[in-house]
């Protein structure tokens, strides 16, 4: 195999979320942020390029996302938690420290990032799949039965981890024998624990109370999202809840459903080109009852007021 080092195609900083969601390369993302955008400062750092038949992405944000979208047409990517990542909400599933997320094409992206959020990425044509199976000495199994998520050994992962962190400063690390010997052992952990769901988290009232708002706020079931009821069905206290939400996203249950309902009439709104829709629509669907208070909390978080977007978008 030819050893050619690590071509960058993207590397840059981000202080704008919809100049993030329009330079990322490769993925079809819509950002949206559940918490104020703070003037002025980095919230995002994107490395990406490509070193031979490798596309290689390392991506760290600094405030909470909601992430929706389509990874790379034609590949299959997998995704490696950084050092400070702890935690990932993603497709139903709270991953860790050592699962890795496997995205096929036509596949969904639909995650719930923490105010501090760390990957490793690397892609591969879908068809060279076969061979790192072939040389596994496996059968060939239907890529779309193989788990979303497995884990892996420790210290496969730091060896990721040390060879994609090394895109910005040290790209020659990143060469394609090394990048073939990685994508060979992960291919062999996939593909061994089929059936493998993520790992199981000791269940808590407070974080099943949890999990309940972020799959809601997923699926956009928010309108009627009601903290207090749903604590109270949960069996707990405000309190709890507010701890587990500092814990996990840094902010309150709150203010975390009031930011996630501004990003989804966000996205509404800028849909207007394909859709018949008004502001009041947008409201109605988001859980939004005060004009005035809509308005004001909308051009705090982005900027610019509701028919501002609709404008834009229509």
């Amino acid at each position: 195999m030819e050893r050619k080092g690590f071509l960058a195609s993207l590397v840059a900083e981000f202080t704008d979320v919809d100049q993030l969601c329009h330079d990322i390369r490769y993925w079809d993302l819509q950002f949206q942020p559940l918490g104020p955008v703070p003037a002025q400062q980095t919230i995002a750092k994107i490395i990406q390029g490509s070193a031979a038949q490798f596309d290689c992405t390392y991506a760290r944000f600094h405030m909470n996302f909601d992430q929706r979208g389509a990874p790379p047409q034609g590949k299959v990517t997998f995704t490696i938690p950084g050092k400070r990542m702890q935690e990932l909400w993603w497709r139903g599933h709270n991953t860790g420290e050592n699962d890795v997320l496997v995205y096929l094409p036509g596949t969904e992206l639909v995650s719930i990032s923490g105010e501090d959020f760390e990957v490793h990425l690397i892609a591969v044509d879908v068809a060279v799949i076969a061979d790192y199976f072939d040389r596994c000495g496996l059968t060939v199994p239907d890529p779309a039965k193989l788990p979303g998520v497995f884990r892996a050994p420790d210290d496969l992962l730091k060896k990721v981890r040390f060879v994609l962190g090394k895109l910005d400063e040290q790209p020659a690390l990143v060469d394609p024998c090394t990048l073939d010997e990685l994508v060979e052992k992960l291919v062999g952990c996939w593909v061994v624990q089929t059936g493998l769901q993520p790992r199981s988290l000791a269940p808590n009232a407070s974080r099943i109370v949890m999990e309940e708002i972020v799959t809601a706020v997923a699926s956009d079931d928010i309108a009627n999202l009601r903290i207090s009821e749903l604590c109270r069905q949960g069996g707990i206290s405000r309190r709890a809840l507010e701890i587990a939400f500092q814990d996990k996203f840094g902010t309150g249950p709150a203010a975390f459903v009031k930011s996630a309902r501004l990003a989804h009439a966000r996205r509404q709104l800028q849909l207007a080109a394909v859709a018949d829709i008004s502001i009041a629509d947008v409201m109605d669907h988001a859980g939004f009852s005060h004009v005035g208070q809509f308005a004001q909390d909308y051009r705090k978080m982005f900027g610019e007021r509701p028919s501002d977007t609709l404008r834009r978008y229509s």
